[in-house]
């Protein structure tokens, strides 16, 4: 072999050397960026899911707790502000109720037809005893008073505590008009009546405003005996 031919050789063995040099560099170079690739994708991704775990809320922040968890407070039986207050009634008992020691309305009512309801309020600082049922009359000379209903007399006088209240129902005119002596009045004359014992006085008859929509009478009317509630009192 002459020596352009060795040299020849030489410079092809260079080249294949070379080549496969270069071929060897691309693809360390190519695996680096890949695997700089991948780290920055699990990067992005764990960036990704640590933000999203900041911002999802936990079971434990979805509790029903309000201002701070405190449980609302119940009140013992008994102990609010507005409970009655206990009063006295003496060694001898509750008195009957006078007029000065009640406040009286007469109102009109939907149910039953021509019928009124008369409330009694304790407005004395002591209870007292409220008997049978109220005296009325139309004009306070006149000594007739209006007729009572006998079939719901109750079995004892009603015990009328400071602020409590008993009613007594009035029909004041008949439905079908068979009542005679018909007027109209703007007032009726109550009197209490004492009870059995006659404890205390009852007081003088006063005044009670009737509704301007109910101030018809006539002789068929009658009152109700004094009761606890209105129900009672008017059926």
């Amino acid at each position: 072999m002459n020596t352009s031919d060795s040299s020849h050789l030489i410079g092809i063995r260079l080249g294949t050397a070379l080549a496969a040099c270069l071929a060897a560099v691309t693809l360390t170079a190519g695996c680096s960026s890949s695997t700089s690739s991948g780290a920055k994708n699990a990067a992005g991704s764990a960036t990704t899911t640590s933000a999203a775990s900041a911002v999802s809320p936990t079971a434990s922040s979805s509790s029903g707790s309000v201002d701070g968890g405190a449980s609302p407070s119940t009140a013992a039986p008994g102990t609010a502000s507005g409970s009655p207050k206990p009063t006295s009634v003496g060694a001898g008992g509750p008195r009957d109720c006078s007029t000065d020691m009640l406040h009286f309305s007469i109102d009109p009512v939907r149910e039953p037809i021509n019928h009124v309801l008369i409330s009694a309020t304790n407005t004395a600082q002591v209870p007292c005893h409220l008997n049978k049922y109220p005296l009325l009359s139309t004009f306070q000379a006149d000594k007739s008073t209006i007729g009572v209903a006998q079939m719901d007399k109750p079995a004892a006088a009603i015990l009328l505590a400071p602020g409590a209240i008993a009613y007594a129902g009035v029909m004041t005119n008949a439905a079908d008009g068979s009542g005679t002596n018909r007027k109209t009045i703007p007032a009726l004359f109550l009197q209490l009546q004492p009870g059995d014992a006659g404890a205390g006085g009852t007081g003088r008859p006063v005044s009670v405003a009737m509704p301007p929509s109910a101030q018809y009478i006539d002789s068929s009317a009658y009152v109700s005996y004094w009761e606890s509630d209105m129900q009672s009192a008017l059926y």
